[in-house]
């Protein structure tokens, strides 16, 4: 009996032991986060300083993790944020067009505008979750190599009467990034082959830009800076998704007409 005792105490204090050694290493893990983050932030903030970056970048922390867990580990939760940021893109859209004298008809091009790429989100999420994370990665690496490039490099600005701080030489920058994305995502697919993600990578890096810039586009004609302020630092739903609305889309019809390159 009391051998019995001491076991179980031994065993609870190995447990303890195990237990504060894992809080200190998850403390060490977010403490070298931190440091990590605090640095880029700096760096960012030292290279555009009127941006509000802190926010995008704590906003991007939280909802990148939320996002690939959706993609990958919960189909119910992805379901979920798909049917949540439907009905807050409607919202938006609903307030971006009040100024419209033809409310029939922007309501009608907001239908297909939102519903298609949803639809098409949903169903790449049913085919294959690699294929959101590849073009998700296309989304991200084209805006942030983007951003980066236009405001090292400068250069001539891609369409200023729509978005007067995109430059050609940011729209080199985001391809060349989607290019290496196409590289390391041809590795998650049965195909492998390098060559055509490459360069499709590239040519949807283009297309993420021209979404970007239809976006920007609609918020002109209304006279609107942003969609909405519901994301820290980012505005609204539609202007954070922006580049998703036609690569969406275009992703599901490569996979359709090519599924071999992609199953």
């Amino acid at each position: 009996m009391l051998s019995l005792i001491l076991t179980n105490v031994k065993d609870a204090m190995e447990k303890d032991k195990a237990l504060k050694n894992f809080k200190e290493k998850t403390s060490n893990i977010f403490k070298h986060l931190y440091h990590s983050v605090d640095f880029l932030v700096k760096k960012i903030d030292h290279l555009d300083p009127s941006e509000n970056t802190k926010q995008r970048v704590i906003t991007a922390l939280i909802l990148l993790p939320l996002a690939v867990y959706a993609i990958y580990f919960s189909q119910s939760l992805f379901f979920f944020l798909a049917t949540a940021i439907t009905i807050l893109m409607t919202a938006e859209w609903i307030d971006l067009i009040k100024s419209a004298k033809d409310q029939q008809r922007w309501r009608l091009i907001g239908l297909f505008y939102i519903l298609i790429p949803i639809f098409s989100i949903i169903k790449l999420r049913l085919i294959e979750p690699n294929l959101l994370i590849w073009m998700f990665s296309i989304i991200w690496a084209t805006d942030i190599f983007a951003f980066f490039a236009g405001k090292v490099f400068g250069g001539a600005k891609l369409a200023p009467k729509i978005s007067p701080n995109k430059t050609w030489i940011g729209l080199g920058g985001g391809v060349a990034a989607s290019m290496l994305i196409g590289l390391l995502s041809s590795f998650m697919f049965v195909s492998g082959n390098v060559i055509f993600f490459v360069i499709v990578s590239g040519l949807l890096a283009v297309l993420e830009q021209v979404s970007d810039l239809l976006e920007s586009k609609f918020k002109r004609i209304f006279g609107v800076k942003d969609s909405g302020n519901i994301i820290p630092g980012h505005g609204g739903i539609l202007d954070r998704l922006d580049g998703m609305m036609l690569l969406a889309p275009t992703v599901l019809f490569l996979v359709t007409i090519m599924p071999k390159k992609f199953l």
